[in-house]
């Protein structure tokens, strides 16, 4: 199993026998039911994450052996490959993607060449480990890519930044899970000190279950067997272009990549867009002036928090609720003393689901 070290820090806003290799503004805040809002409509662009409000840092993560590159980038074994899986509810709505956020960390020399593709994926079919015991699908499909240089990833001397990469038209109608990531081809002996890593969250920060059951149904609609999956949160593509599960294949580290998808919704329900248990059904007025109305629905008790972020990647404002009952949700945010402009408003669950979406504010 690999041995990894935290080389460092980086802060950013949000978003055993399978072993790979040994290693070393001021607000009112409020819930009410969700009938001020406006229902999230088609051509909302959304985003989406995996990472729990209070994982606010990430992270790079590097070999113990010295000089040896990163977990989740350019590393002495040439891994090529990295991914996140995203769920959507499909019976709320398609989602076409446009692009990512992303945020990389690492050193980049001023004159470097080199670049990385930023890619989408479909989900593959289940690949089986036992008889009962299956992964539940790596990347498989291409989506959707675009090439990258490295000196524009936005990582540099005083800090590495979240970055928007935009795809060159939106991806067709997608229905199914998806993975989101990128790939790098190189040669580490000869990289000349461009070393670039996405940034992670701490290992233990994931809160996506390891494993979930799939029970399989016989013609009247008893159970005829169970199967249990093993979650693909995020993978690894190594030299010989097999993806390998982060947790149980390859680094053990359970935790979330810093890549999130941005989303066009296509012919949502009347409820909203859903993202593993977490419904946002949008912002109203939208553009606002003096306050707007966030809309979402949980599907089981849960802290929620709200967050309003501007276009240079900064929270101008949080609400943190406790406890919020299963339902849907209005939180009224004061605007008034915001500068006009775009921003992204992000809701997120402890549990790590999280929609963002965009907001104009004018006066």
């Amino acid at each position: 199993m690999k041995k990894i070290i935290l080389l460092g820090c980086v802060t950013m806003l949000s978003v055993s026998g399978f072993s790979q290799k040994v290693m070393h503004g001021h607000s009112v805040k409020q819930s009410v039911p969700a009938t001020a809002a406006r229902t999230t409509g088609a051509g909302d662009t959304l985003v989406l994450t995996n990472i729990a409000p209070a994982n606010t840092t990430r992270v790079l993560y590097t070999h113990a052996a010295p000089g040896s590159g990163y977990t989740s980038g350019m590393n002495s074994f040439n891994d090529k490959g990295f991914a996140e899986r995203y769920y959507f509810s499909a019976a709320d709505s398609s989602v076409r993607i446009i692009g990512v956020l992303a945020q990389f960390g690492g050193t980049v020399t001023a004159g470097s060449t080199k670049t990385i593709t930023l890619r989408a994926w479909s989900q593959g079919s289940p690949t089986m480990i036992t008889a009962r015991h299956y992964y539940q699908g790596f990347p498989a499909k291409l989506i959707d890519s675009i090439v990258v240089p490295v000196t524009q990833l936005g990582i540099g001397p005083s800090a590495d930044t979240l970055k928007q990469f935009m795809f060159a038209a939106p991806s067709a109608a997608l229905s199914d899970p998806f993975f989101v990531g990128f790939t790098c081809n190189y040669n580490y002996t000869t990289l000349a000190g461009d070393t670039v890593a996405l940034a992670i969250t701490t290992d233990g920060s994931r809160t996506a279950a390891d494993t979930m059951l799939r029970y399989n149904r016989g013609t009247a609609g008893d159970t005829v067997s169970v199967d249990t999956l093993h979650s693909v949160q995020n993978a690894t593509l190594w030299t010989d272009n097999i993806w390998r599960d982060n947790y149980s294949q390859n680094d053990s580290l359970y935790n979330n990549l810093a890549i999130f998808p941005i989303v066009i919704i296509g012919n949502p329900t009347g409820v909203g867009v859903t993202h593993s248990g977490l419904t946002l059904s949008g912002a109203w007025p939208n553009p606002a002036n003096t306050s707007v109305a966030v809309a979402f629905a949980i599907d089981r008790i849960a802290d929620v928090q709200v967050s309003l972020i501007d276009m240079s990647g900064r929270i101008v404002h949080t609400e943190s609720i406790k406890h919020l009952n299963a339902g849907p949700h209005s939180v009224q945010i004061a605007t008034a003393n915001l500068p006009s402009g775009a921003y992204t408003y992000l809701v997120r669950t402890a549990s790590g689901t999280g929609i963002a979406g965009r907001l104009l504010i004018e006066r």
